[in-house]
Parts: C-alpha cells; structure tokens; sequence
C-alpha cells in the first residue's frame, strides 16, 4: 500500500508519495515519488495516491511478475506442479483412476465438512466407491454424492467461466438434498456466518456476477492460475449469490480455474479451515484476494511437493 514520507534536508522538507514492494521472499524494493516541499491535504493526498498507484503498476508487474505471489512462490509452485504431472502421467491407467477416487472421497469430505456435514471420511469414501449409505442425515448422504458428480462436470467442462456454469453447478450439487433452492439465486438477503462484512443484496446478484465475469476476461490474461484462483474464490463468496452452498460452490470454481490452466486441484482440510476463513476475512479488509492466494500456495505444497514420492 503506498503511504506518504516526508524527507529534511537541509531545514528543509520533502514530501515523497512511497510503496515498497515485495519481489521475492525477505526482499522489497522501494519506488518513490516527489511531491513538493509542501504537506497535501488529506483531500490531495488521495487523489495523488491514486494517481500514484495506476502510475507503478506496471513496474510492480515488472519487479514482481504477478499481482499477489512473488517470482520465488511462483516457481516453487511451478516446478511441483511440473513434476505432479510428469509423474502422474507415468501412473498406468488402473492407477489413475485410483488417484482420482482418492482424491474425489477426500475432497468431498473436507468440502462438505467444513459446512457440517456429519459423514466421516470412511463414510464419504464408503458411500462413493460401493454405495454403502450411512446412517446420517439424509441431506448429508445425497449432498456427498452429488458433490462427486458436480467436481467430474468441472473436470470434463470445456467452455470458460460462465453465469450459466456457476448455476449448473449449484444445480447439481443441490437437486437432490434443496432442489427448492438449487441453481437459483437468492430470494433473501444473506450473510457470510462470522464476517463483519455484507454480501451482495439479492436484487444486484446478477449485474455483481456479470461484473465478476467480465473481470474475469480480463485477469485471466494477467494472473497465475494460483492468484486467479483465489480471487474468484474471494470474489465470488463476496457475493454470495445462492441462498445456501456458497462456499462448496467457490471451492469447485477455485479448482474448475486450476484444472483448466493444467495444475492440479487443491483440497482445503476441515482441520485448516479456521485459518482458511481467517484468510477469506482478510481478503475482506484488503479488498484483494492476496491473503487467501498465500494460503492456496502453502496448501498447495504440503498437497504436491512428495507426492508419488516412490516414483
């Protein structure tokens, strides 16, 4: 965030509108900006900010590379996501599958646990691999079934984000245990549980995605699939344009985003979702999707840097 410094010389001051950025881990580099001897009112000093921050974004982008990771997260990220799939595709097809049925039963627990879903992770994989249903809430047991087919249609989707993705989605994963609400907008104004901060009032729904998509157009050009990712997350769940199922729907469209830039897909454990909704919140405050892109690269190392490790 740029702030202004000011600078004696001489008996003199010097007013300096000034930004440090991060352009790797433990490093920054300041650029700075003179403004004259005289302090600007508050009422200047923002319009200077302002017109100071559109003035250094492109050698942000030059120093930094991207928008929230630094050059080093980058590659770290890169090169396990690299040598992910190099060994993946070493893996027979029999194998494969097996990894994906894995990953598919230890998502779709995680997901909907950290709504509150009573099954275990045993249940979850039970009830996805043989069918074996659980003596659970009815809801529970239908919404982990359709959570499965809901990640296979993003697997296999082949247009780009969409108004009419988003609703076939909650559709699915909803037609069964809320088919009342499912791929339906809101009817009533709602709220993130624990966030200080409103979501999108249910008459703007529409025109809030529609903005969502056409900056999506353009940041897709502009950010890595990690920064991408984590800001339709954020952004989405700002919105919150379902009556119900906003976060499961965020987490698909996090790992929709991913898997159509080819890295693999990252599953936020129940156990880690407290510091997971601390970074949302911060995300909030900052009005960026940094915080939660931090977070989406360590989850994504502890997820991928051994794994296959045999091979």
């Amino acid at each position: 965030m740029s702030y202004l410094s000011k600078l004696k010389r001489n008996n003199k001051t010097y007013y300096y509108l000034v930004e440090n950025i991060p352009i790797s881990k433990g490093r920054r580099k300041q650029i700075r900006k003179y403004i004259g001897t005289i302090k600007p009112t508050d009422q200047k000093l923002s319009l200077e900010l302002l017109k100071f921050e559109k003035e250094i974004t492109s050698k942000k982008k030059q120093m930094q590379g991207f928008t929230y990771l630094t050059k080093e997260e980058i590659k770290e990220v890169d090169e396990i996501n690299s040598n992910f799939w190099k060994k993946y595709n070493k893996l027979s097809k029999t194998e494969r599958e097996e990894f994906w049925n894995n990953f598919i039963g230890i998502f779709v627990f995680n997901t909907n646990s950290i709504e509150g879903s009573t099954l275990t992770l045993k249940e979850v994989e039970l009830l996805l691999s043989e069918n074996i249903s659980p003596n659970r809430p009815l809801e529970d047991v239908l919404e982990a079934k359709s959570a499965k087919k809901a990640i296979n249609f993003i697997l296999n989707y082949k247009s780009d984000l969409s108004i009419d993705l988003i609703t076939k989605i909650h559709k699915i994963y909803f037609k069964e245990s809320f088919p009342d609400i499912a791929g339906k907008f809101k009817r009533l104004n709602n709220r993130i549980k624990g966030s200080k901060f409103d979501t999108t009032p249910k008459e703007l729904v529409l025109t809030d995605l529609k903005i969502l998509i056409d900056n999506y157009k353009k940041f897709k050009k502009e950010l890595h699939p990690i920064e991408l990712s984590a800001w339709l997350h954020w952004s989405f769940v700002k919105i919150h344009p379902f009556q119900d199922g906003n976060g499961r729907i965020s987490r698909l469209l996090m790992n929709f985003i991913l898997f159509k830039n080819k890295y693999a897909l990252i599953d936020i454990k129940t156990k880690e979702k407290q510091t997971y909704f601390n970074s949302l919140e911060k995300c909030n405050y900052l009005n960026n999707g940094k915080p939660l892109a931090q977070r989406l690269v360590r989850r994504f190392k502890k997820q991928y840097k051994n794994i296959f490790s045999n091979l």
